[in-house]
C-alpha cells in the first residue's frame, strides 16, 4: 500500500508541474537607458518590439540601465495597469499584469516621455493580412536608330506607346549623327562619333521627332 500510495503522488506531482508550466505567463522585457542613451522599448520573447499582443497575463521585466531615465508602462483605457521603476533605480524589476482585450497601453520614460515612448494594442482578433506587393515596373521596351553611312537616319518604329525605353543607336556615318527630340528628350550623337550606343529614355504621348542635324530634314515618331 505504501509503494502504490508513493506512486500516485509521485505522478499527481508530475501533473501539476506541468500545468503550472503551461500556464505561467509570457515575458515581456523592457529595456530603458542602455548606457545612458534615450532609448525605450518593450520586446516580445523573440526579441522583437511589442505593438500588438493578446490578452492575459504577462510578466514584465524591466532592465533599467540609467539613473536619468526611468520605465513606466499605463493605460487610459486600463486603471488597474500601472507601474514604474524610479528614476534612480539600475537593475532588474518583474511586474506581472494582465492586459484586457481591446486596450492600448503605453509606456515611457517620465522626464523624457517626448522622445523615449512607445505602445501597443491588445486585441485577440486576427491581424489584419499583409499588403498586397506592389506592381511590377513597367516593361523597357527597346527602339532601335540606324544612321547609315550616307546619313541617312532611321527608327524601328514611327509609332510606339508611351513608357520607359531603351534606344539603341547604330551610327555609321563619320559625316552625320542621329538626334531625337520631344517632350523630356533631347539626345543626339556627335558629327564624328561611329559605332553603338544606348539611351535610356521616358516617352510621354505626342510627336518626337528625329534627325541627321547635317541633313536637317526631319521624320517623325508617334507616341500613343
Amino acid at each position: 500500500m505504501t509503494r502504490c500510495a508513493l506512486v500516485i503522488v509521485a505522478v499527481g506531482l508530475t501533473t501539476l508541474t506541468g500545468s503550472a508550466l503551461a500556464e505561467s505567463p509570457t515575458t515581456l522585457t523592457a529595456i530603458v537607458g542602455t548606457n545612458d542613451g534615450f532609448n525605450i522599448t518593450l520586446n516580445d520573447a523573440a526579441g522583437q518590439k511589442v505593438s500588438r499582443i493578446l490578452p492575459g497575463t504577462y510578466t514584465v521585466v524591466v532592465d533599467d540601465r540609467s539613473r536619468i531615465h526611468n520605465f513606466h508602462l499605463a493605460s487610459n483605457d486600463d486603471p488597474t495597469v500601472d507601474f514604474r521603476t524610479d528614476l534612480d533605480f539600475v537593475g532588474q524589476k518583474s511586474f506581472t499584469v494582465t492586459f484586457k482585450n481591446d486596450n492600448g497601453y503605453a509606456y515611457a520614460c517620465e522626464p523624457h516621455w517626448q522622445v523615449m515612448s512607445g505602445s501597443f494594442f491588445v486585441t485577440d482578433a486576427p491581424p489584419p493580412p499583409p499588403p498586397p506587393p506592389p506592381p511590377p515596373p513597367p516593361p523597357v521596351r527597346t527602339l532601335r536608330a540606324f544612321v547609315s553611312g550616307a546619313g541617312v537616319v532611321r527608327l524601328s518604329s514611327s509609332s510606339v506607346r508611351s513608357g520607359r525605353y531603351r534606344i539603341v543607336v547604330n551610327d555609321r556615318s563619320r559625316a552625320g549623327n542621329f538626334h531625337l527630340a520631344g517632350r523630356g528628350v533631347n539626345k543626339r550623337t556627335g558629327m564624328r562619333f561611329r559605332g553603338s550606343t544606348t539611351w535610356r529614355v521616358r516617352l510621354v504621348r505626342g510627336t518626337y521627332s528625329y534627325r541627321n542635324d547635317r541633313l536637317g530634314s526631319k521624320k517623325r515618331l508617334r507616341v500613343r
